[in-house]
């Protein structure tokens, strides 16, 4: 990397040409539960299996065992093999069984997640930090004068590209051009894709862990996250106000029928003055924030959202065949709305911004054993959308969209990934 970086981080000049990707992947096709490989197995009895398609779950600790040609499918435990061959890792060496569930199995799997970072169509990030010595330690930045320009530079710095994942002011998780899924905040990075007992997990990521010098989105300089995340709010904020601006006269001037049609029936219909009615559209949502305790040091606070609930054992996917992981924004009719506006524009920011917002309400964590309790409280955040409509003729003439697009507001956490 060139000396001159260094003198980008106190200035963050605009970028006119610049533009964001507001698009979202699958969160599977950067983070899959099963990481998919050219190789083959030592089984406990010598015996080496054909070269075939692995499964790999590092987290269950089982292997896929998959071969097209035999139609054969078996799944494979920590305990049933004795080595692993893998074609991408170091031209298929070897590994011993323990030593893949340890730390060579991080390499192993940061080499097969190398082509989920060149095939995830995100925004790029170049990341300057202190150069990592082997594949865990770093040191410290060796500060120096640069003899060229005379200028402050880092000897031992080292750059790496980063596909985006989501971004917050104080956190920002990504995947790198090493295959390795980091959440990382001002004070600590955590390597996502390690899940072991807590103090191995944390020996790992202190020797990870690297101090960050700059990063680099397209031709500008950001000193920390939290200045990258202010670029990308303000685009956020900008992009939602002329977007709403674009979808209220997309459909001034169209026909009652047609939103009918596209945004289902009407909740509530009010006549007004100079033969005009207002037409409202109610969709119901409600939010519960739960907070659990158990008699252990552990405890778990979850935010979600569903239109109804069910004390049912069974999930809500299993028991009433709704596919919450795709349905959060449409279910109760919601996006209908976005989508009609989607099929007279075309694909709108407003898309990306709307399943943004519901995607704040699908993470939680929760961890208890023993006797727990909970409390909850349920709000209603019931969206509603209107427009008057020109009795005469049928036609719209002015959308009333106030309480249907909740505002953006700073600290929102910014996803790429659903």
């Amino acid at each position: 990397m060139k000396s001159y970086i260094y003198l980008s981080i106190f200035f963050v000049v605009s970028n006119l040409n610049a533009q964001i990707k507001w698009t979202t992947v699958p969160k599977s096709t950067v983070d899959p539960y099963e990481l998919i490989a050219d190789g083959q197995l030592e089984l406990n009895n010598n015996d080496i299996t054909p070269m075939s398609k692995l499964y790999i779950n590092f987290i269950n600790e089982k292997i896929y065992y998959r071969n097209d040609e035999s139609n054969s499918i078996f799944s494979i435990f920590k305990d049933e093999f004795s080595k692993i061959s893998i074609s991408d890792y170091y031209q298929g060496n070897w590994v011993k069984r323990d030593d893949f569930y340890g730390d060579i199995g991080e390499e192993v799997g940061a080499a097969l997640r190398k082509k989920l970072y060149l095939n995830a169509a995100l925004n790029l990030l170049n990341i300057t930090s202190v150069e990592k010595e082997c594949f865990f330690n770093r040191k410290k930045p060796k500060f120096q004068i640069n003899k060229k320009n005379g200028e402050l530079d880092v000897q031992n710095k080292a750059s790496i590209n980063t596909k985006l994942l989501r971004i917050s002011p104080e956190i920002i998780e990504y995947l790198d051009e090493d295959g390795d899924l980091w959440l990382r905040s001002q004070k600590r990075a955590k390597k996502v894709t390690i899940d072991d007992e807590e103090s191995k997990k944390e020996k790992k990521e202190r020797r990870k862990i690297a101090r960050v010098l700059n990063i680099q989105f397209q031709n500008d300089y950001y000193i920390n996250t939290r200045e990258l995340y202010n670029h990308f709010y303000k685009e956020y904020e900008k992009n939602f106000l002329e977007s709403l601006n674009d979808f209220k006269e997309a459909f001034i001037g169209r026909k009652l029928t047609d939103l009918l049609l596209e945004w289902g029936p009407v909740s509530e219909k009010i006549d007004i003055a100079n033969n005009q009615s207002i037409f409202i559209w109610s969709f119901e949502r409600k939010i519960t924030e739960a907070e659990g305790y158990s008699n252990s040091s552990t405890d778990s606070k979850i935010l979600s959202l569903f239109d109804s609930q069910t004390s049912s054992s069974g999930s809500i996917s299993s028991y009433y065949g709704i596919d919450t992981s795709s349905s959060k924004l449409y279910l109760g009719g919601y996006g209908n709305i976005t989508k009609s506006f989607s099929n007279i524009n075309g694909r709108s920011f407003l898309n990306y911004y709307s399943r943004n917002v519901s995607n704040q309400y699908i993470a939680g964590t929760s961890i208890s054993s023993g006797q727990s309790y909970s409390t909850s409280v349920q709000i209603d955040d019931t969206k509603k959308i209107a427009v008057i409509v020109d009795n005469s003729t049928s036609k719209i003439i002015e959308v009333l969209e106030k309480n249907y697009f909740s505002l953006p507001y700073y600290g929102i956490t910014i996803s790429f990934v659903d």
